[in-house]
């Protein structure tokens, strides 16, 4: 309940984004966004002007990368999507700060 209501609260401060159920827990809640316009113009700034620390950082950064990669049209090829997949493998993995 907590989590959804700082979504409800985040969502009306962006603009943007949907609160979904999910699938892991049956309490669980997800922030979801559907357009590519509002990852580019809404939350990369905002974590850019409010960074994460520690791990989620680093997910972050990766984030910013598929972002990028996606934005040049690269997931349309069979490079971009192993440079996706690569990013997206390491990512929410509790991995060591680099």
């Amino acid at each position: 309940m907590r989590d959804e209501v700082l979504l409800t609260k985040f969502i009306d401060y962006l603009g943007c984004g949907r609160i979904e159920r999910a699938s892991a827990r049956p309490d669980g809640v997800n922030f979801a966004i559907s357009k590519f316009h509002d990852i580019k113009e809404k939350i990369i700034p905002f974590f850019l002007s409010y960074p994460l620390h520690g791990v989620k950082y680093w997910d972050y950064c990766d984030f910013v990368k598929v972002a990028n990669i996606m934005e040049d049209k690269g997931h349309f090829t069979s490079e971009g999507l192993k440079k996706i997949n690569y990013l997206k493998s390491g990512m929410n993995n509790q991995r060591e700060n680099i």
